[in-house]
């Protein structure tokens, strides 16, 4: 089954005076369930615009978005809000977590938007989330009281609290040195395997990109490479 289906997926931009800029030219991409994606690109290569329609973040000019089977790419505003908070766990390069809320408090922060638990449940379901990532005897502490590293296990916690049907993950490394950007790259690929969990991940890093199994390269809005990571790595040297 398909999670991700695009097609034809064409973004404009308009800019002062009428120029316009094709920033993706006609993609087309499917990423089946349990796949573990990364995509790579230069700067200015049309990658990040591409994340942002892949998390309903942004919409195409042209062309069809489905999302786990259903189309998203022409839902109101509401609409996309709602599919991607019961669709998608999202994790950034800056973790994005409240300072004054216990590690708990920030992992239940989704379920809030949900309303399918009480608030025992959503604190059970975080707690829960935490023991998944190692970090269940943190509950209680706050966010600057754990490293780094630990702070992007609590988001990826975040990211699986909704059982999401992916995980898109935007340089979730970047802000890491590279002994515990291995540490979370190994915890994704453990993800994968052992809950079968979809991951796309947006990187310019190559080192971070070979931790997947599939790898798509955007350049000039179009996708130049699709398939083995490691055959594309081959190439390389």
């Amino acid at each position: 089954m398909s999670v991700i289906e695009i097609k034809n997926v064409c973004k404009t931009y308009y800019m002062d005076g009428g120029m316009k800029q094709n920033v993706l030219k006609g993609v087309n991409l499917t990423v089946e369930k349990s796949e573990f994606v990364s995509i790579m690109g230069p700067s200015g290569s049309g990658k990040s615009t591409f994340m942002n329609i892949l998390g309903c973040l942004d919409r195409p000019t042209s062309g069809k978005y489905f999302l786990g089977g259903k189309q998203v790419s022409g839902m109101s505003d509401d609409e996309l809000a709602h599919i991607r908070n019961r669709m998608i766990g999202f994790v950034f390069q800056g973790f994005n977590l409240l300072m004054r809320r216990t590690l708990t408090d920030n992992v239940a922060l989704p379920l809030i938007y949900d309303n399918r638990l009480t608030k025992e449940e959503e604190l059970a379901r975080a707690k829960e989330m935490l023991k998944l990532v190692g970090l269940a005897r943190f509950a209680d502490r706050f966010p600057n009281q754990i490293s780094g590293g630990m702070q992007q296990r609590v988001a990826i916690a975040r990211a699986l609290v909704n059982n999401p049907e992916m995980i898109l993950a935007d340089e979730p490394t970047g802000n890491l040195d590279s002994k515990t950007s291995d540490e979370i790259m190994t915890f994704f690929q453990q993800l994968n395997k052992e809950q079968g969990i979809t991951i796309v991940l947006v990187t310019h890093e190559p080192d971070v990109a070979q931790y997947a199994k599939r790898l798509v390269r955007i350049v000039d809005g179009n996708i130049e490479y699709d398939g083995d990571v490691k055959t594309y790595m081959e190439q390389q040297k």
